[in-house]
């Protein structure tokens, strides 16, 4: 006799010719490469990543100025964020701050994605051998965001919103 090791009735069944289409927006909530998504910060009152200027910083959902959407591109296990307007992606600086100026082969636009106990990710780049969490490094009344936390429970609390790809255009 067989008996299921679930058997709750809230199964999740996704069509196995991986279109997506058929993946809910639950199965979506991390980011898959070739997606384009806002990437909202709940930790920080709802505010999204935006490039402004040349800059890469936190600002409401509703600004009217900035690019808020963001492709995710996986390379060699890694993240990284391409702005659509500009093409480029996420990085930082040798001081840890976040800029969007690199191309696809940098090393230093690299990131890894985890999950909070609370909900949410993380996001986590590189310094050296070390994973830092990005964390909010305010600078003239901008919230910028760098690379420079110590620990997770430092890090910026992410929630990954998926749109049409034609929205960034």
């Amino acid at each position: 006799m067989y008996t299921p090791t679930i058997t709750s009735e809230h199964i999740l069944r996704v069509n196995s010719d991986d279109n997506d289409d058929y993946y809910p927006e639950e199965a979506a909530q991390i980011p898959r490469h070739g997606c384009t998504y806002i990437l909202c910060a709940t930790s920080d009152n709802g505010n999204v990543l935006t490039l402004l200027d040349g800059s890469v910083v936190l600002a409401a959902r509703g600004a009217t100025h900035g690019s808020i959407y963001w492709e995710c591109v996986e390379t060699q296990g890694w993240f990284g964020w391409r702005n659509c307007s500009s093409s480029r992606f996420v990085c930082h600086d040798g001081n840890g701050r976040l800029k969007c100026t690199a191309e696809l082969g940098s090393g230093w636009r690299q990131f890894t994605v985890t999950p909070v106990p609370k909900g949410g990710y993380v996001m986590q780049m590189l310094d050296w051998w070390t994973l830092r969490p990005v964390v909010v490094d305010e600078e003239r009344g901008l919230r910028k965001l760098g690379r420079n936390g110590d620990k997770l429970s430092e890090g910026v609390v992410w929630e990954f919103i998926k749109v049409n790809p034609n929205l960034g255009s």
